[in-house]
């Protein structure tokens, strides 16, 4: 399963919408209109239906995802006199080693859409009659929606990898923009298992615009 290019349609699916929230559609024909896949509609729509999610248009890719990262990352060093440097190259080398990246984003994403409540049968069956014929990707989103992934499976695929941690959080965050109770301890508790320190959690919240 391409996770790569699931990601980056629902980012610029997501930059697309929000375009055009002046227009009276619903999300999904938004999406269709500009030609989103169907995965990244279902996709799309469970997070633009739960908490928000608009300020996922300040991406539009996984690339941006990693610009607005590194940004957050550079800025946090900057005021660590004890940190070596690391240059975007570096960064970017660093999360590019990770095969499972975009996965692990993904399911961040779905886990912070689904933190203020479960995903009612009604939303889960509306999202799955939008993902497509692809068996695998059914099959993948279904799980997704029906047993989330906690904050210590996202943190076990990520490892000590503080380059691809800044990015689930980033993504995770940009999910909840408005923020609920249960929404601030599911943030919470995800930079407590990714290992991120407070002060580098601050700086990707600025960089996120909150």
């Amino acid at each position: 399963m391409d996770f790569n290019a699931i990601l980056n349609q629902v980012l610029s699916a997501a930059q697309e919408t929000v375009k055009k929230t002046a227009s009276g559609n619903s999300t999904t024909d938004k999406v269709a209109k500009i030609g989103g896949g169907a995965a990244a509609i279902g996709v799309l729509s469970m997070i633009f239906g739960r908490t928000g999610g608009a300020g996922l248009a300040k991406l539009g890719s996984l690339a941006a995802l990693g610009s607005l990262a590194y940004q957050a990352y550079q800025d946090y060093q900057h005021k660590q006199s004890q940190v070596v440097p690391v240059t975007e190259m570096e960064f970017t080398q660093s999360v590019q080693q990770s095969a499972e990246l975009s996965k692990v984003i993904l399911q961040a994403m779905i886990a912070a859409a689904a933190a203020d409540g479960a995903i009612s049968d009604r939303e889960q069956q509306a999202i799955l009659s939008q993902a497509g014929d692809d068996a695998e990707v059914q099959q993948w989103i279904r799980q997704e929606m029906y047993q989330p992934a906690t904050v210590r499976e996202i943190a076990q695929q990520v490892g000590d990898n503080q380059a691809l941690a800044s990015q689930v959080y980033l993504a995770a965050r940009m999910v909840c923009a408005d923020l609920a109770r249960k929404e601030i301890v599911f943030l919470a508790n995800l930079a407590q298992a990714l290992g991120l320190d407070e002060a580098l959690v601050e700086q990707l919240e600025k960089q996120a615009g909150f």
